[in-house]
């Protein structure tokens, strides 16, 4: 038994910074506690990592930089982002010349990917997902986002480097939870 007035449904959930709370939402998904649209919610306001093939230094930013991008049969490009930079040791391995964690802002990411390429979040990590870029079309579509730096329209690269992807196959239009 519980203190008087205090039970596990009326316990408010821990306070996390923007990476482990979405780490903690992917759990409850994955559990099936958490919906869905409150994932992409926190995705859409997290900070999230893109592996790099050059230093993303904040004070020098190289805009030519590229970014990591895994070609899959079943879901076609995808960026691979982590919700921590540590997150990329567990396939440090497969990542190449693209060593180089650059944070970014998750609605930055969704908004500005061409219109062919999904995401891959924390591959390797027990918590992570995919979203094929059909899901991202409709994730920009449901939250109101549209292409581009900071809104605006613009070309399918949103103007980073290895952002925009050549074409490649479908997908599935929801979410894969690992």
């Amino acid at each position: 038994m519980s203190e008087e007035g205090q039970s596990p449904d009326n316990v408010p959930p821990p306070t996390f910074d923007p990476n482990a709370e979405m780490e903690y939402l992917l759990e409850g998904a994955k559990e099936g506690k958490v919906s869905i649209i409150t994932v992409y919610q926190a995705l859409l306001r997290a900070p999230v990592y893109a592996m790099f093939d050059r230093s993303m230094d904040p004070d020098n930013l190289d805009t030519s930089a590229n970014a990591l991008v895994f070609e899959t049969s079943d879901m076609g490009k995808l960026m691979v982002l982590f919700t921590a930079p540590e997150h990329a040791d567990l396939i440090d391995s497969d990542l190449g010349e693209f060593a180089h964690p650059g944070q970014l802002a998750g609605e930055y990411v969704v908004s500005s990917l061409a219109p062919d390429t999904g995401i891959i979040l924390n591959p390797g990590h027990d918590l992570g997902m995919k979203l094929s870029s059909e899901g991202l079309a409709r994730l920009k579509t449901d939250f109101g986002l549209r292409g581009g730096p900071q809104g605006e329209g613009g070309d399918a690269s949103g103007g980073q480097g290895g952002m925009g992807a050549p074409p490649a196959g479908g997908g599935m239009p929801f979410p894969q939870l690992n």
